[in-house]
């Protein structure tokens, strides 16, 4: 056994964990605390969380009428104190109509997150003078504009187009900053200590961690007002704390502070995308195998007062607790393809074949990494130990902290999304960077990059670097990719090559600052070049939180032969 595994592992001591009757807000907070330790061993993972923060800020999207109906629903909430958004309608087509009024089709959650930040925003503009978010006509005609004839947007001929203010660009930046970006930075650290605690090596954890936020569809849906990436959040950090908060030896629950935050989770989840309630209801069976009846009764507790609030809203815009935006859409050719079953069918074998490896919408095309990291999935899963194995103390130094049901249900979630929307009858996600329907699984399947880091960091790494390069040009182009055509060489790469992009386009803080084209990213990568070595404590020190000798086994690739 490592010695330095015991320091920088993230499972909690037996006398770490809170008494059985320390419940409530104290005990989570004492569990927390616990939980958080070897983040606190490692000030560099402060410059890291920082540089993370910075690049999610770095992107600024398009108005694009995903985001655009989320936040119609936020202005809708905070400035009318309704949820129909009859007033700025004419931005999306993603929207609902009924009894005479129209209505964002999306989950609320992403523009329930969004309304204390919008709230601030509205206050500062009022304070100040500034202008709220605004749209105008740009009409076909250009004698419209000089007869003083530009029609309302509401009532636009066919070819006009529509623009926005900087404040419609500025609004949707801060709102996804606060109800996307940081709380996948929090997570970031939540998978981090999972990473850790499982295979015990700094460096690993640290670089799986940065493939699954810069290598993967993550990044682009961390810099967008979309549910999929706080969706993703809210499972992943759902799962990573039943595991990282159980005592060794399954002793008694340390109170329903935990199993309580972990069914707010879950709720979120739902909150931020429907789909997200299947996955919802195999965590809250794990959690009951995993945690015991007290622990799942404490799940569902934390997720009911959630629940209400959907139904609320439900009955609110729709009529009924059980009536969605999707049962009204507007848009015929949506309506069309949602009136059976809202367009879910059985799975399409054709169908996940292009949404792995087609160069459309192809997960494995755009982050090749991610096919390591499913072999990786497969090996964990094979070489997991069972609870009623032997030496199932973590802390022994025989084990890691997840079983092969933990690893089952990372196996079940990605299988879950890829049959979703493989099965969904616009599959490729319309205006979308890959298969946008399936972000949510994506730390699961991240987890599995243990095994490569391991046994083929090189070549992991260099998928890594190319998965990066595709996901930052995507991003910068912004992630709406045109639903034709190659989304890097035929959307991005000329994309980023216009030196002037027209006002309202996806563009980053290196183009406001007045770089052109490809060198509008020049900040973005000398901020990551002047923290590059990373994992110097570690180069320095020594194998820093050295593996367990198991996990060592699991992951080095001996015996390889699942």
């Amino acid at each position: 056994m490592s010695d330095d595994h015991g320091e920088a592992g993230a499972n909690p001591s037996p006398e770490a964990i809170p008494a059985r009757g320390e419940g409530g807000a104290r005990g989570l907070l004492a569990q927390l605390r616990e939980l958080w330790a070897p983040l606190r061993d490692h000030p560099r993972l402060g410059l890291l969380a920082l540089a993370l923060l910075c690049t999610f800020a770095y992107f600024v999207g398009p108005p694009a009428w995903n985001q655009n109906s989320r936040l119609a629903l936020t202005r809708a909430l905070v400035e009318k104190g309704q949820v129909h958004i009859d007033p700025w309608e004419v931005t999306t087509g993603d929207k609902s109509f009924r009894d005479g009024h129209f209505y964002s089709d999306k989950a609320p959650g992403v523009s329930l997150l969004s309304a204390l930040p919008y709230a601030l925003f509205v206050a500062e503009r009022r304070l100040t003078g500034g202008e709220l978010p605004e749209v105008r006509v740009i009409p076909l005609d250009p004698g419209a504009s000089a007869a003083g004839t530009v029609p309302a947007p509401e009532d636009r001929l066919p070819g006009d187009a529509l623009a926005y203010n900087p404040a419609q660009q500025t609004a949707l930046w801060l709102c996804r900053m606060v109800a996307i970006s940081l709380p996948t930075l929090i997570v970031a650290g939540l998978f981090y200590l999972l990473m850790l605690a499982e295979f015990g090596r700094l460096r690993w954890a640290t670089w799986a961690t940065l493939i699954w936020l810069l290598a993967t569809p993550a990044l682009g849906y961390s810099c967008g007002l979309y549910g999929h990436q706080l969706a993703a959040c809210c499972l992943f950090g759902a799962f990573a704390l039943t595991v990282l908060s159980a005592p060794e030896h399954r002793a008694p629950e340390a109170g329903w502070g935990m199993p309580v935050l972990v069914g707010t989770c879950l709720g979120w989840a739902v909150l931020a995308e429907y789909t997200a309630a299947v996955p919802v209801l195999v965590l809250v069976a794990w959690s009951l195998w995993r945690r015991g009846l007290r622990f799942a009764l404490g799940v569902c507790a934390g997720g009911v007062p959630w629940a209400v609030l959907l139904a609320g809203y439900h009955t609110w815009a729709f009529g009924s607790p059980l009536k969605t935006g999707y049962d009204f859409v507007y848009l015929e050719e949506f309506a069309e393809g949602m009136k059976v079953a809202y367009g879910l069918g059985w799975p399409n074998p054709a169908v996940a074949v292009q949404l792995l490896f087609g160069s459309y919408r192809g997960l494995f095309y755009l982050s090749p990494v991610l096919l390591l990291a499913a072999w990786g999935l497969g090996v964990c899963l094979w070489h997991a130990r069972a609870p009623s194995e032997p030496n199932a103390d973590a802390s022994s130094g025989e084990a890691g902290v997840l079983l092969r049901g933990d690893w089952l249900v990372c196996v079940l979630v990605g299988l879950w999304y890829l049959g979703l929307n493989s099965g969904y009858y616009m599959w490729d996600g319309g205006a979308a960077l890959g298969p946008r329907h399936m972000v949510p699984m994506l730390p699961f399947l991240a987890l599995g990059l243990g095994p490569p880091l391991a046994r083929l960091p090189r070549a992991t790494l260099v998928l890594a670097g190319i998965a990066c390069i595709q996901m930052i040009l995507i991003t910068a182009a912004g992630p709406e990719a045109p639903g034709h055509g190659n989304p890097v060489w035929a959307y991005a790469v000329p994309e980023i090559r216009v030196a002037q992009l027209p006002p309202g386009s996806a563009t980053t803080l290196g183009r406001l600052m007045g770089l052109p084209g490809p060198l509008s990213l020049l900040p973005l990568i000398a901020l990551w070049a002047l923290i590059w070595p990373f994992d110097q404590d570690e180069r320095e020190g020594g194998d820093a939180g050295a593996g367990t000798p198991a996990t060592d086994f699991r992951a080095s690739g001996a015996d390889l032969d699942a």
